[in-house]
């Protein structure tokens, strides 16, 4: 049976973490700033889906990944080098100032787009993301340069370590990993959340 037939059948394993109703599903996506994966994942298949979810389902975004903090977060080392080290953060930053999901959608895309232009280009910011979604980058960037900005890099830490993921990006739904729906979310997410949602409500994917 290939992964996506797999998943038809076993994502009936998630069905007893769902509560009675239109409650909605909850994602976390775990994910780093300059992992081609977790771009690939943002820009393929969440992004794409998202107008078709949105009014379904609450999304988290933490950007940490295979990354390690030193000394109470005075260092991090990142699988990509220092400068995903400086994505993570700022997207944290970000984050934290977008209450939207929609806006956080299109923040996320806009910034994993434009960062990766990090590598030939050292002044890349993704500035022009902030810009477009309204928020203020003199704000972010007190954010990113104060303790807030390390703690809220420390909080997605703790969060990673719960999940330990085995890849970057893992998507988790309702709280719970599993293997078969990470592996069929980086296929085809809209219909893992297709599937899932069908689960309590009628809708059209």
């Amino acid at each position: 049976m290939g992964k996506i037939g797999l998943v038809l059948f076993l994502f009936l394993t998630l069905q007893e973490s769902f509560l009675n109703g239109q409650e909605r599903l909850r994602i976390e996506v775990y994910f780093e700033s300059l992992c081609p994966d977790s771009s690939n994942f943002i820009k393929y298949q969440l992004y794409p889906a998202w107008d078709l979810i949105k009014n379904h389902v609450d999304i988290r975004f933490i950007p940490f990944g295979k990354s390690k903090s030193y000394k109470n977060g005075l260092i991090f080392h990142c699988q990509h080098g220092q400068r995903e080290c400086e994505g993570n953060k700022m997207m944290s930053c970000g984050l934290s100032r977008l209450i939207d999901q929609t806006d956080q959608v299109r923040f996320i895309e806009c910034f994993m787009t434009a960062f990766k232009k990090v590598r030939w280009n050292k002044n890349e910011f993704g500035r022009q993301c902030f810009d477009q979604i309204g928020l203020s980058f003199e704000n972010l960037a007190n954010c990113y340069e104060s303790e807030e900005g390390i703690n809220l890099q420390l909080e997605a830490e703790i969060l990673t370590n719960m999940i330990k993921p085995a890849f970057v990006p893992t998507v988790v739904y309702n709280g719970i990993f599993n293997q078969h729906l990470q592996d069929a979310s980086q296929i085809s997410f809209r219909m893992v959340v297709c599937k899932l949602l069908s689960q309590t409500r009628q809708i059209d994917c």
